[in-house]
C-alpha cells in the first residue's frame, strides 16, 4: 500500500446533540473492507499448503519473463511458487473475482504506463494492493484501487476530502499511481526496492538500506528485524499474480477482454450539482451512477468547485441539458432543514449530522443570523449511510431547545482568533467569550481547549421572539462588504458562493477578476463584481449553476481519462475506445495516453496574442507527452492542428504551438 508515514490511530468523540443514531461520522463511508487475501498476509503464509509438486502448466508460467527482471535465489523461488499455487488453487475463485473486476480499467491503466513510459507489468500492482476494487479501504486507512493513503494521495494531485475521495477515482488515481512509482524507480533504481518502498513507503525503506547496508531487496527482506512480514513478501507476491496474469489461459483462467470496458464521456459540472437528481435525468440509478463516479462521497458535487462526472457517451446530450436548466428537475441529492428561531448554523449542522464549514459552504449565499423559516440546503451521502436522520421525515429531527444542548470543545491552533472560531461554528463572538468567562480576545492562547456553547446566539431581539414564540422579520443580509461594484473577501468565503450572493456564475466572477483557478482566491483581496450586482435575498439558492457554456479547460491537479480518442472531441474510455484485442500487456498503444489534469477556468479573459511555435514530432511521442513539454492542454494542440483523434499523430509530423 502507498503509505508514506506510519499510521497513527486518532480517537475523535463527537458527542454532539441532534438526532438520536445520526451523530455525524466523517469516515462513515471509508471503512475497512480490504479482502484478506489482499493484506492478511500472516494468514496467507498459514493457509499455503507447501511441498505440492508443480504442475507443468505452473513450470510453464514461472519460467515466463516479464518486462521487470528479478534476480531470484532459490528460497525466493519457492515464494514465488507457493504464491502462484495459492492463487490457482487455492484461492481460484478470488482470483476470478478480481480478474473480472479488473477488465474494465486494465485497457486504460495499461494506457497509461505507457504514456509515463514504465513496464506494462506494474498493471498487475493493483491485484495485490486492492484486488483491483476502487471503493476498496485497508485496516490502516489506505483508499482505492491504487491504496493510496491520505496524505501520499494529496502529494501526487488527489483531492481527500468530506465531498470526495479522489483515490476511488479509477482515472485519477492511475495517473497519480503512475507519477508516484516513476518517483519510486528515480529515487531507487531497482524496481525490487521501488515495489517496496511503494507498499512501506520511501521513507521506510531508504532508512533500512541505511541501517543494514544492503541495496538488494531480497538480501533485505531475509532479515524480519528490517522489515514487516508484508513487505518482505510483497514482491515475491507481486511476481506470482504477474505469472498468473500472464498466463491466464494455459492455468485454467478466462482470457482478459480487452474491449470489457464502458464507452464514457467526461463532462464538467459547476459546484453544488445535485447528481442524484441528475442521474434520475439521465434514467440511471443511483447505484448505476457511482459505478462511474465512485470518487463523489456526496450526492452533491463539491460547491466551490467544477469537476468531472463520467456518463456513457450516449448521455452527454442528456447531462448537458440538465445542466442548462436544473430547477426543472425534482432535487434527490439535496435535501432542506427549516431554521427555528434561535437556531444557528452549528445547531442546523448537528440536526443535519454535517460538518459546519460544508453547511456554510453549501449554503454560501445565505446570512450568517439564520431567520426563522429559513431554508438550508443539506447533502445526502453517496452510499447513504447517514442520512438516516433525514430520510425519517421532519419530526425525527425536530429541533431542541439550544439551550439544553451539550456544548463541544475547539483546540485552538495556530493564528486562530475568537473571531474566526465563532464564524466556524456558527455562534456570536460575545456569546463565545460569555461561554469561557473571557473578558476579551486577548486571552486566547494556542493550544488550549475553549467551549463551544450550543445555546443560541446572545441577541436581545432573537431571545426575546424564540420565548414568546413570535416570529421576527428576516433580517435582510448586511452588504457590509459591498461598496458599490466590489467584494472584500472574508475568510472562509469562496468563488462560488461570492457569486451566489451577487446573482452571477462562478465563471463570470472568475473571469472578471482574472482568476484561473478558485483556489486562487485569498483572504483581504477585493473583487470586482461585474454589473454592479446586487446581493441575493435571504432564501436565495446556495449556488446556481452557471448557464454559460462549460470551461474549455479543468483543475490541472485532477486527471482526465484519456486524451482525444473519440470523434471531434477529447472523452474518457475505461475499455472500448482502446480497441486493442490482444490478450497480453506488452503492447501497449502509446498514442492513446492519458491526458494531464484540465484547468478551471471560467470564461474567456483578455489575453495577449498567442506565440505560435513549430514542433517536429518525434518517433514514439503522444499528444500527452508533447503538450506536457509545452505546458498547454492536449485538446487545445488538438485543435490547434485539426486533430480529431490522438491517434492521427504520426512521426516526422509538424505541429503548431501556441504559447501566450
Amino acid at each position: 500500500m502507498a503509505r508514506y508515514f506510519p499510521c497513527l490511530a486518532l480517537s475523535l468523540l463527537l458527542a454532539l446533540a441532534g438526532c438520536a443514531g445520526n451523530k455525524y461520522d466523517k469516515n462513515n463511508d471509508m471503512k475497512a473492507n480490504l479482502e484478506p487475501e489482499v493484506w492478511d498476509t500472516s494468514q496467507i503464509l498459514k493457509d499455503l499448503k507447501r511441498g505440492r509438486p508443480l504442475t507443468e502448466q505452473e513450470k510453464k508460467a514461472l519460467a515466463s519473463r516479464g518486462a521487470i527482471q528479478f534476480n531470484l535465489d532459490v528460497a525466493d523461488n519457492e515464494e514465488v511458487e507457493m504464491f502462484l499455487q495459492y492463487f490457482t488453487m487455492d484461492k481460484k475463485g478470488t482470483m476470478e473475482k478480481w480478474l473480472q473486476r479488473a477488465e474494465p480499467h486494465l485497457p486504460y491503466v495499461r494506457a497509461v504506463l505507457a504514456s509515463y513510459n514504465l513496464p506494462p507489468d506494474l498493471i498487475v500492482l493493483p491485484f495485490i494492493e486492492s484486488g483491483y476494487s476502487a471503493m476498496a479501504y485497508s485496516p490502516v486507512g489506505a483508499g482505492g484501487m491504487w491504496q493510496f493513503m491520505p496524505y501520499t494521495g494529496r502529494r501526487f494531485g488527489l483531492t481527500v476530502d468530506w465531498w470526495v475521495d479522489e483515490r476511488r477515482d479509477p482515472y485519477k488515481s492511475t495517473v497519480a499511481a503512475a507519477k508516484y512509482l516513476t518517483k519510486l524507480y528515480q529515487m531507487f533504481g531497482d524496481w525490487n526496492l521501488a515495489l517496496a518502498a511503494y507498499n512501506a513507503g520511501e521513507g521506510k525503506i531508504s532508512r533500512v538500506m541505511a541501517a543494514s547496508g544492503q541495496c538488494d531487496f531480497f538480501d533485505i527482506a531475509k532479515d524480519p528485524k528490517l522489515l514487516k512480514q508484508e513487505t518482505r513478501h510483497y514482491v515475491p507476491k507481486f511476481l506470482a499474480v504477474l505469472k498468473i496474469f500472464q498466463n491466464l489461459d494455459s492455468l485454467g483462467f478466462k482470457k482478459i477482454n480487452w474491449q470489457a470496458g464502458p464507452n464514457l464521456k467526461e463532462v464538467p459540472v459547476p459546484g453544488g450539482t445535485d447528481l442524484l437528481a441528475l442521474s434520475r435525468a439521465c434514467e440511471m440509478s443511483w447505484e448505476q451512477f457511482r459505478d462511474y463516479n465512485p470518487g463523489f462521497r456526496r450526492q452533491v458535487s463539491p460547491p466551490d468547485a467544477t469537476v468531472n462526472v463520467y456518463v456513457p457517451v450516449a448521455k452527454e446530450p442528456v447531462v448537458l441539458a440538465f445542466l442548462q436548466n436544473p430547477g426543472n428537475y425534482p432535487s434527490g441529492g439535496v435535501q432542506t432543514v427549516t431554521a427555528q428561531a434561535g437556531d444557528t448554523w452549528w445547531a442546523i449542522a448537528r440536526r443535519a449530522g454535517m460538518p459546519v464549514a460544508e453547511l456554510r459552504q453549501l449554503n454560501a449565499a445565505l446570512p450568517e443570523d439564520l431567520p426563522p423559516g429559513q431554508t438550508v440546503r443539506v447533502a445526502l451521502s453517496a452510499s447513504g449511510v447517514d442520512n438516516t436522520a433525514l430520510a425519517e421525515g421532519p419530526d425525527a429531527c425536530a429541533p431542541k431547545p439550544l439551550a439544553a444542548a451539550k456544548p463541544a470543545r475547539h483546540r485552538v491552533n495556530k493564528g486562530e482568533s475568537i473571531g474566526s472560531i465563532a464564524k466556524k461554528y456558527g455562534v456570536s463572538t460575545k456569546e463565545l467569550l460569555a461561554a469561557n468567562k473571557m473578558k476579551n480576545e486577548r486571552r486566547l492562547t494556542q493550544g488550549s481547549w475553549i467551549v463551544i456553547p450550543g445555546g443560541a446566539p446572545a441577541q436581545p431581539a432573537a431571545v426575546a421572539a424564540a420565548k414568546s414564540g413570535a416570529v421576527p422579520a428576516a433580517p435582510s443580509p448586511q452588504p457590509a462588504t459591498v461598496a458599490d461594484a466590489s467584494h472584500r473577501v472574508q475568510k472562509g468565503e469562496s468563488v462560488s458562493g461570492i457569486a451566489a450572493k451577487y446573482g452571477l456564475s462562478a465563471e463570470t466572477l472568475m473571469a472578471a477578476n482574472k482568476l484561473r483557478s478558485p483556489k486562487d482566491l485569498r483572504a483581504g483581496a477585493t473583487l470586482t463584481i461585474p454589473g454592479k450586482g446586487k446581493p441575493a435575498g435571504p432564501a436565495a439558492v446556495a449556488v446556481a449553476p452557471s448557464k454559460e457554456p462549460a470551461p474549455a479547460a479543468r483543475d490541472a491537479k485532477t486527471a482526465k481519462p484519456l486524451a482525444a480518442v473519440a470523434d471531434k472531441s477529447p472523452a474518457p474510455s475505461a475499455g472500448r475506445l482502446f480497441g486493442d484485442k490482444a490478450a497480453g500487456v506488452a503492447k501497449a498503444p502509446p498514442a492513446k495516453a492519458p491526458a494531464p489534469a484540465p484547468v478551471q477556468v471560467a470564461a474567456k479573459a483578455d489575453k495577449a496574442p498567442a506565440k505560435a511555435v513549430n514542433y517536429k514530432v518525434g518517433p514514439g511521442e503522444t499528444v500527452w507527452g508533447i503538450a506536457k513539454k509545452f505546458n498547454v492542454e492536449p485538446s487545445s494542440l488538438m485543435a490547434w492542428n485539426n486533430m480529431k483523434t490522438a491517434g492521427a499523430l504520426q512521426a516526422g509530423a509538424q505541429l503548431t504551438i501556441r504559447k501566450e
